[in-house]
């Protein structure tokens, strides 16, 4: 039985491209794509908030609960596994977005921690509908808190107008889902327009950084306790290794249920091969099995005086460029 959250990706491209239908076609979205990452995400001080809100038409109905989402949200942003490549992510809410919340954005998920009542998706450059996160009062109720697909989506993705300023579509599913114990739907149509994502500074290498130990050093040892606090469940040392990535906002019960599905979906026993150091920040790559397939992980680092602590960690089936 597969884990929430992961999927095989080829398996669910081609279940992508058969769900079209009637729609204006792949081919015409992988070039209207194409368009957009042409455009590009730009280094910017921050992201454009200003008339940022689009609209969006439709319902998110969580065990036969239906909330309205009203507000809509678009970005062109780096993928997070490739940087040379962008990702179209897109939020639709209930309740529009502080504009404060937008400012300085380099991920749109982000402008969600504040926000309850949502549903949040990423494109990646070939149409393929690549992650889904789901918030909803029926979520927080559960064990995980929210509802989370990568590399798949149960929400089908048709196209309609993709510019470099703006994008419309519609996300559906096509009949009630079973997935984490809910009983999941949305049918939602959104227009809005397209913001540029502020460039993350690249992570040191071995060109710009100096090499790590093979057991990644100081940052090495954060990253092991860090791991460890999420085995181990203990809230009090995960604020410590990653204050800033978990939000000071969230609470401990907020943090339980994120372990909970952390433990379910992270690889076990993740080694360190390699890893750079540049001033206060650092990046380790790491590797480890998931239902006996290798995953490949990247954790970025930073210092705050001699206190080094998590910043971002991510996971894929591919590994990273060297």
């Amino acid at each position: 039985m597969n884990k929430p959250g992961i999927s095989d990706s080829v398996r669910n491209f081609i279940g992508f491209a058969g769900r079209q239908g009637g729609g204006m076609g792949y081919a015409w979205f992988v070039v209207a794509m194409t368009a957009i990452i042409a455009f590009g995400v730009f280094q910017s001080s921050a992201a454009e908030a200003q008339s940022s809100a689009g609209t969006a038409s439709g319902t998110l109905t969580i065990n036969g609960k239906g909330i309205p989402l009203k507000y809509s949200y678009a970005m062109a942003q780096p993928n997070t596994f490739d940087a040379a490549k962008n990702d179209l992510a897109i939020l639709l809410t209930e309740k529009p977005l502080a504009e404060e919340a937008l400012s300085g954005m380099g991920d749109l998920r982000d402008a969600t921690r504040k926000q309850q009542g949502w549903a949040f998706f990423k494109i990646n450059s070939e149409g393929k509908p690549i992650y889904e996160l789901i918030d909803h009062p029926s979520t927080k109720e559960g064990k995980y808190g929210q509802i989370q697909m990568s590399g798949f989506t149960h929400a089908s993705f048709v196209p309609r107008s993709m510019g470099k300023d703006r994008v419309e579509g519609s996300f559906a599913t096509s009949k009630p889902e079973d997935f984490m114990g809910y009983k999941y739907e949305i049918k939602a149509e959104f227009s809005t327009p397209l913001l540029k994502a502020k460039l993350p500074e690249p992570l040191p290498d071995a060109k710009t950084g100096k090499t790590l130990p093979l057991d990644g050093g100081e940052p090495g040892k954060v990253y092991k306790a860090h791991r460890q606090a999420i085995k181990d469940k203990d809230i009090a040392a995960l604020r410590q290794t990653a204050p800033d990535a978990l939000g000071k906002d969230r609470s401990d019960s907020d943090l339980e249920k994120m372990l909970d599905f952390m433990n379910t979906i992270a690889p076990g026993a993740p080694k360190i091969t390699r890893g750079y150091v540049k001033g206060d920040r650092a990046v380790l790559y790491v590797e480890g099995f998931l239902e006996g397939k290798k995953q490949y992980g990247t954790v970025e680092l930073a210092a705050k005086g001699k206190t080094w602590y998590i910043v971002n960690e991510s996971w894929s089936n591919t590994p990273p460029k060297k």
